[in-house]
């Protein structure tokens, strides 16, 4: 009896350690806020939608010109919360303004109140290299030349212009290499993310900031043409960083 008795005695004790460790090697799975967040946006010419292939409008300097194209991507989104803390999201977007509207979807992240998002018009350096991104025709069309640093072009914007005769000239201003990756500027503004709920953020390009504020960029004395001309590519970059505001 007194053997029984040790060998459960024994056989208990065993089962409790395991049993005890086992307990210990239990890790909480995190289970990410469902929280869903989607970015709309639109293209205007200071407030007016944007139709292309006409020449209809008036830049800075005064020059009447057309779009034909303006293609660029975006990436390295950011909200800003009540602490000032930033929530990074994920994501880059191919934008072809012949598009009436675009969208990009988040989700997984933190609920809670923002006060405000910035991102990039542009690739980071470490997602900026040739044949990386999937080869869909709007990126293999977006390829910069590896000669001139390689990668994608982070802007096309192109049309036509009236210069100071009165003769319709065409324009290409292309921005892209490492160098010229544009921040855009906080868009400040209060929403919140709460958890099992879809929210919206609104966006518009102003096409015409391309030409204003720091810079009033001129066609006619600045020249029509940009690529791998780091001067001219420097006044668009600078000019880029306001040109996405809060859809009203």
């Amino acid at each position: 009896m007194k053997k029984q008795l040790i060998f459960k005695l024994i056989g208990l004790f065993v089962i409790g350690q395991f049993l005890g460790s086992c307990k210990k090697d239990i890790t909480p799975i995190y289970q990410a806020p469902n929280t869903n967040l989607k970015i709309n946006w639109t293209h205007s010419i200071d407030g007016v939608p944007l139709t292309m292939d006409t020449i209809m409008y008036v830049n800075q300097s005064g020059s009447n010109y057309s779009v034909t194209r303006c293609q660029y991507y975006l990436s390295g989104f950011e909200l800003t919360k009540l602490d000032g803390s930033k929530t990074k999201l994920e994501g880059i977007v191919y934008g072809d303004a012949r598009q009436e509207t675009h969208e990009i979807k988040f989700n997984g992240f933190p609920a809670g109140t923002y006060t405000g998002i910035e991102f990039l018009i542009g690739l980071a350096p470490e997602q900026n290299i040739s044949n990386s991104l999937e080869s869909t025709e709007g990126n293999i069309n977006m390829a910069w030349p590896d000669v001139i640093g390689g990668g994608y072009h982070f802007l096309k914007f192109e049309g036509y212009y009236l210069d100071t005769a009165n003769l319709k000239k065409g324009f290409t201003m292309h921005i892209g290499t490492n160098d010229m990756l544009i921040h855009h500027q906080k868009i400040s503004f209060s929403f919140t993310v709460n958890e099992n709920e879809n929210s919206t953020i609104n966006l518009n390009m102003n096409l015409n900031e391309w030409f204003k504020n720091p810079y009033t960029y001129n066609f006619n004395t600045d020249g029509n043409y940009t690529m791998a001309i780091p001067t001219l590519m420097t006044l668009l970059k600078n000019n880029g960083s306001d040109v996405f505001s809060i859809k009203e």
